[in-house]
Formats: C-alpha cells, sequence, structure tokens
C-alpha cells in the first residue's frame, strides 16, 4: 500500500511537472533588455496617480505627459523591454500595482518580442486583464496602439517588419472592444508624420513627442476622477 501510495504521487508530480512545461512560453530575449520604473511623488497622496506602461517610446512622451498633468495628477511609468509574452512582463507590472494606487493605467506593448507569435501575443492579455483587475481594480484602463517603424535614411517609407506591428494593433483593438477598454490612437501621428522621426525610424525627435505627450495627457484626462 505504502509502494503503491509513493508510485501515485510520483506519477502525479512528473504529470505537474510535464503539464507546466508544455503549456509555458520559453522567453524570446533580446540582445539587451532593460526596465526603466519611475514614480514621482511616490511621498503624496493628495493628487490621483496615472501610470503609463509601454517602451522607450513611452519613456520619450513621459515628460511632455508629466508637464501637461502637473497640478492633476502624479505620474508614473513602466517602460520595459518586455514582451506583453514574456514571463517576466507581469512581475514587473506587479511590483508597481502591488505598491501604488492607480486612478489611471495608460498602458501598451507590441514593438519588443519579434520572436513571439501573434498567437501567444493576443492571448497575453488574458492574464494581462486578470492582473488589473486583481491589483488595481479602481483603475480606468487605456490602450494605446503601437507606433509605425520606417526605414532608416528613408523615412517616408515604413519597414517591413510594420506589417507586425499593424497585425498587432489589430489584434489588440479586438481584445479592447471586446472589454470595452478606450483606444489611444498614437499610430496615427506616425503614420500621418514622417517629419516627427528620428533618423533610426523608430524613435521620435521633440516635435513627435511632444505631440504624442499632449494626445496621451488629453486621453487621461478625459478618465481622472473628478
Amino acid at each position: 500500500m505504502h509502494k503503491m501510495l509513493i508510485a501515485v504521487l510520483m506519477f502525479l508530480l512528473i504529470f505537474a511537472v510535464f503539464s507546466t512545461d508544455s503549456t509555458a512560453i520559453e522567453p524570446k530575449r533580446e540582445r539587451i533588455e532593460w526596465a526603466d520604473i519611475w514614480v514621482v511623488d511616490a511621498h503624496k497622496t493628495d493628487l490621483p496617480r496615472v501610470l503609463m506602461i509601454g517602451d522607450s517610446i513611452t519613456r520619450g512622451y513621459y515628460d511632455v505627459v508629466d508637464g501637461h498633468l502637473k497640478g492633476k495628477a502624479a505620474c508614473a511609468r513602466l517602460a520595459t523591454s518586455k514582451c506583453i509574452c514574456d514571463p517576466a512582463f507581469l512581475p514587473e507590472v506587479k511590483l508597481l500595482l502591488d505598491n501604488y494606487k492607480f486612478a489611471v493605467i495608460h498602458f501598451n506593448n507590441g514593438l519588443h518580442g519579434y520572436g513571439y507569435t501573434n498567437k501567444q501575443y493576443a492571448e497575453a492579455f488574458d492574464d494581462l486583464l486578470k492582473t488589473f483587475k486583481e491589483c488595481a481594480p479602481q483603475a480606468k484602463l487605456i490602450w494605446a496602439n503601437s507606433t509605425p517603424t520606417r526605414k532608416r535614411g528613408d523615412l517616408q517609407q515604413f519597414r517591413e517588419s510594420n506589417k507586425l506591428v499593424d497585425e498587432r494593433n489589430l489584434l489588440a483593438k479586438r481584445f479592447m472592444e471586446k472589454h470595452d477598454i478606450p483606444i489611444n490612437g498614437l499610430n496615427k501621428i506616425g503614420v500621418e508624420h514622417p517629419e516627427f522621426y528620428s533618423s533610426d525610424g523608430t524613435h521620435y525627435n521633440a516635435k513627435g513627442k511632444a505631440e504624442q505627450g499632449k494626445q496621451v495627457a488629453e486621453m487621461i484626462l478625459r478618465y481622472l476622477p473628478k
């Protein structure tokens, strides 16, 4: 009887291990990975707090948004190279949600993690939304679609990889509409204004950051508590 019990427990352990391994997403690491967390007025609670989640594009327009929202909200950011599919992404998000209460979360993800499939990308939103609901149920969510990528040396042309940006934006749009999450159309600025780009074709110059930050601030202001 004792040996049978041990055999059953070993079977259950092996089954659990193999079941977990078969469904887990293997991380697709980039050459350089990074995360930048910035919280303004962390010691105060007199203003509603806003969190902007994104990548280097978000980090680029953050200061503009912070300037527009002075006296109206305290701004924080999580800029990261982690794709939404990366198992390390949600722990970074939770680090902030577990330590601060946010009235608005403006989030984007899509320009990193090209090694993940569109199916993996789309399915990852379920876990992110679950995390938001569990850790920040009071927060108003705003999705920002991803910005286009242009060719180095010819900013009038889009990169071949921009097709993936468009595909991911469509997948995200379907998810956000299903869950009644408003969408901030930052992609339109990049589509209509190649002159807003820096020479690398991905990031934005001062004018581009100013326009993005203005649009983000206006969107956030709509959903700040009155």
